[in-house]
């Protein structure tokens, strides 16, 4: 049994936790952001596609999606088009491999659009390589950014976990975004201990991340198979 120290929002952490759990491991909550609500305006009411990035951007922009009219509707990955789903939503087309801007541009049914108005539904700041990429087609693309990334309040739950992580020189980190690590790298600094959590690797997924986490400092990184939470338990195998 090796620890894992789960960074998710304590909000979508529940089905990784319970993964992590019965795979024999102990799962340590050590959440890094909280995801919040942000008021959103639009230009229009009418627009030929939206694009959702990211399962918050579907959670938090069904209220703007139900002012508007569409006739196509995108993800950026399978979990996005899951929760879309979910929400009774129709997804037209999604990666269904790695979850990425550049998978999505790389869709036939992306890259044929032309001169479209096109909504892109995310969260505050981000990449621009989407926008950017469908605006070579000359589509007209505006953002409804309908939630923010803020970095957790350091809170006795984080020292617990980061106490009980550290007991043991054998252990694993669950990344799962730049923005995510980030606020690690700030939580743990707070407490004295990101020199000490370097040395233990770290789970992410996507080659992007694992970049950034090397410019970070961070020597151990794997790259997962896939985006699903599987895929994490898996490494721990």
């Amino acid at each position: 049994m090796v620890n894992v120290l789960l960074t998710r929002p304590l909000t979508q952490v529940v089905a990784l936790e319970a993964l992590v759990a019965d795979s024999g491991h102990q799962p340590l909550l050590f959440p890094t952001l909280e995801i919040k609500a942000l008021e959103a305006s639009i230009e229009r009411k009418q627009y030929d596609a939206v694009i959702f990035i990211s399962a918050n951007a579907v959670v938090h922009g069904m209220k703007i999606l139900a002012q508007i009219s569409y006739s196509s509707v995108f993800a950026v990955g399978a979990a996005t088009a899951k929760k879309l789903n979910d929400y009774n939503i129709s997804v037209d087309d999604f990666p269904q491999e790695k979850a990425s801007s550049e998978a999505l541009l790389s869709l036939e049914s992306v890259s044929c659009l032309q001169s479209k108005k096109i909504l892109i539904f995310r969260g505050r700041g981000g990449r621009e390589t989407l926008k950017i990429g469908l605006e070579k087609t000359h589509n007209q693309v505006t953002y409804a950014q309908v939630y923010d990334r803020v970095i957790c309040t350091l809170s006795e739950l984080h020292k617990q976990s980061l106490k009980g992580f550290l007991s043991d020189s054998q252990g694993f980190i669950s990344i799962t975004s730049n923005e995510n690590l980030d606020g690690l790298m700030i939580l743990a600094k707070q407490l004295k201990h990101l020199d000490n959590l370097k040395n233990y690797p770290l789970i992410v997924l996507s080659e992007r991340i694992k970049q950034y986490a090397h410019s970070c400092g961070f020597s151990q990184v794997i790259v997962t198979q896939d985006i699903s939470d599987q895929a994490v338990v898996s490494v721990l195998a």
